[in-house]
Formats: C-alpha cells, structure tokens, sequence
C-alpha cells in the first residue's frame, strides 16, 4: 500500500508540474462540440418565397399555415417567407436567393369551396437528394396544419418543378470533399513527417552552416509533398469509384489548379508548423485537427449556398469554401460560384491570395530557423 500511495504522490507531482495530458481531453472534444453546434446546431430557416393570387381566404390562411410551422431543432419556423409578385418571385429563385417558390392560383380558394381539389406549383432546388427531402417535407408540414385549421376533406395536389432533372446524392457531395481532404491531409503529414525525421537524424540543423540558398530545398520539400498528397489521393479517389460509381480520372486536368493552389497553401501552413512546434505529436494533431475543422465549416457536407448567418461568414474566409465549389463545379457540372454568393473568377483570387500569404510566410519561417549563413 505505501508503494501505492508513493506512486500517486509521484504522478501528482508531476501531473501539477505539466498537466499536459489533460489538452487532448479537453480540445478534441471541445473543437468537436463548436463544430457541430455551427453546423447542425444552429438550424436556419428556409427563404420560400410566396405568390398569393387568390382573392379568397385559403389562399391566406395557406400562407399562415406554411410560415408558422416551427422546427423542433432550434425552435425557428421551417420557412422564412418572402412575399413577392409572380416575376419578382421567380427572379429571386433564378439567382439562388430563394429556396424555392410556392404559387397559389386564382382559382384556389374557388375550387376548395366547391368541394372540389385545388393544386399549388411548387418550384424548389433540389440539387441534392437531402435538400429536396427537406424541402418537401417542411412543406407536407404546413399543408397538414392547413386541413387541421380548415377542412380535413379538402385535397391540395402539389405540382413540383424542379430545378435540376438529375438529383446529386448527399453521400456523392460529401465523397467529393472527402478527396480534397485525403490531398490536404496527406500532403501535409509527409511535410511535417519529413521536416522531424530530420530534426531526429540531425540533419536539418545542416542548413545553418550551408553557404548555398536553401530555397531550392523548400520547393523541393513542397513537391514531394505534393506527390504524397497526390497518392492519398488517388488511393481515396478508387474507393469514390467503388462506393459512387464516379470516376474523377477525367475531370482531373479541370480540377489540378484548385487542388495545387489548396496543397500548396495547406504545405506552407504545414511547414510553418514544423518549424515553430518542437513536438511532432504536437504539430501534427494541431494541423489535422485544424484541417479537419476548416473541412467542415467550409461545406463539406453540404453547399454553403444555403446556410446563413455565423456559418456562412466563416465559411466565406476559408479557402477550401473556393476550391472545393470549384471541384465540385468540374464533377457534377454545377455552377462553379460559390453558391452563387462570389463567382468563380472571385473564388480563385481569394484561393491565390491564401496561397501567396502563407508561401511568403513560410519562407520567412523557413529563412528565421534554417538560413543561419556563417561567416
């Protein structure tokens, strides 16, 4: 027993004098929670924009039951309504503005009152499979309460318009993103991987003494980073084929500059971190998880076209928002835009803007610690 008791003394002493081991616990879970509370926590109401030329009292209380129904996920309504004229309507829905648009006819509340069905025209995006889902239901939603309120034996008869005949699968969007990562992730653990084998082996510190420049061997260290990034890639992009069925070999020459000017920006941030981090752990749980986290708020899982508020504007100031929206342009021929928000042309400067910040960042890293000429 006293052993027992020397021992937790020990660890005490030495827990209190660098309670190190407590970080993992605490910032793995924390960055998670963030994360999750950003993107699935903080439900945003749909923009539907309704037309209502009906003269009757359906037509109103419609629109009451659509836009009062309330999301248990964050206790907001399903949608946030936009009352516009026919063209106004369709122009918003046009430029992306809008979720989708809800017609009400003329003839409505006449063909309830009659005994007879009454149809609506529901024009909504439904570039995906999970987006469309939702949009119908939130709208069975507010058609339901409208029998409850009304009459339980009137029929409405939705007549969809979609905007896309081909709907993209969720899982496909998100296989995308998964490619991009398995390029950021692998080029990035070979820059860090190579920088502290060296530093093991005492060969980096050789810098110091060379009287050559050594910015050739920085640009040589991004190209073989690069090339490692290129085979996680390919090797996530064969297991895209077996589960999707999609073959990124030929949309790779439209797809090699966003995902050069993002490895090469993602390297650089990796090298800065080798640098300045004396621990490999360290380093390298800090750089993929930060990677990680982008990922996500960049619209990994879904297009940052349809998400609002905190969300929105932290995407908007991560790179991977740009070239992933590109990416996902080449392969599924969508709008290369970033959701219509910037256009392409917009998306790539602010990815050569990234890429040229950390390039002159960490060569001033790369020159602090390893350009010690002797003379």
């Amino acid at each position: 027993m006293s052993v027992f008791t020397a021992e937790l003394k020990k660890l005490w002493i030495l827990f209190k004098a660098d309670p190190k081991s407590l970080v993992a616990g605490i910032i793995a879970p924390t960055i998670l929670l963030l994360v999750f509370a950003i993107t699935f926590g903080d439900f945003t109401s749909l923009k539907l924009a309704y037309v209502n030329e009906d003269p009757g009292p359906y037509g109103k209380a419609l629109e009451t039951s659509l836009f009062t129904q309330v999301s248990p996920l964050g206790d907001k309504p399903y949608f946030e309504e936009i009352p516009a004229e026919y063209e106004t309507a369709m122009d918003l829905y046009a430029q992306g503005k809008v979720n989708g648009v809800v017609v009400v006819g003329e003839t409505f509340s006449a063909d309830l009152q009659q005994g007879g069905n009454a149809s609506i025209d529901y024009w909504f995006n439904n570039y995906n499979t999970d987006m469309a889902k939702n949009l119908r239901l939130y709208l069975q939603e507010g058609i339901l309460d409208f029998y409850r309120t009304t009459d339980p034996q009137v029929q409405i008869q939705v007549e969809e318009v979609l905007n896309v005949d081909t709907q993209l699968h969720w899982f496909h969007i998100i296989a995308i993103a998964v490619f991009l990562l398995a390029f950021l992730l692998g080029s990035m653990f070979n820059m860090l991987y190579l920088f502290y084998k060296e530093k093991v082996e005492e060969t980096l510190y050789v810098y110091r003494l060379s009287p050559n420049s050594i910015w050739a061997s920085l640009f040589a260290r991004v190209v073989v980073a690069l090339l490692a990034g290129a085979i996680t890639a390919g090797i996530n992009a064969v297991l895209i084929y077996a589960l999707t069925g999609i073959h990124l070999g030929p949309f790779l020459p439209k797809m090699l500059l966003p995902l050069l000017v993002l490895g090469v920006t993602y390297v650089f941030f990796a090298e800065i971190i080798a640098l300045l981090v004396n621990s490999f752990s360290g380093a390298a749980v800090f750089t993929m998880a930060t990677t990680v986290v982008l990922w996500f708020l960049s619209g990994a899982t879904a297009s940052i076209k349809y998400s609002t508020g905190i969300l929105r504007s932290i995407a908007l100031m991560i790179p991977n928002t740009y070239g992933l929206s590109q990416i996902r342009g080449v392969v599924f021929h969508m709008d290369p835009s970033v959701g219509g928000i910037l256009s392409a042309g917009a998306g790539y400067l602010i990815l050569f803007a990234y890429a040229l910040a950390a390039m002159v960042l960490a060569f001033w890293v790369y020159r602090k610690k390893l350009a010690r000429m002797v003379g």
